[in-house]
């Protein structure tokens, strides 16, 4: 739920121009390094993905935080 709740927090903060140009993918990368949302974007991205489409502004949304997820996980160490 707090995952949700951030994501969601960030989604109406775009939505109503409270983030500057460019400064999205810095606020998508901070939430995605806590494990509880890159753990919720893994399982609910797609999901969050299907209700964006045909709405411009949230499939750039979308977008961002999927890349800043993968980013993250890339930079995940391997277990031995």
């Amino acid at each position: 739920m707090k995952a949700n709740q951030l994501i969601c927090m960030l989604s109406l903060r775009d939505r109503l121009g409270f983030v500057r140009d460019g400064r999205l993918p810095f606020y998508a990368s901070k939430l995605m390094e806590r494990d509880v949302c890159w753990r919720y974007w893994a399982r609910f991205g797609g999901l969050r993905a299907q209700e964006a489409e045909g709405d411009e502004r949230a499939e750039h949304f979308t977008k961002v935080l999927d890349k800043a997820a993968k980013n993250h996980l890339g930079a995940q160490p391997v277990a031995a």
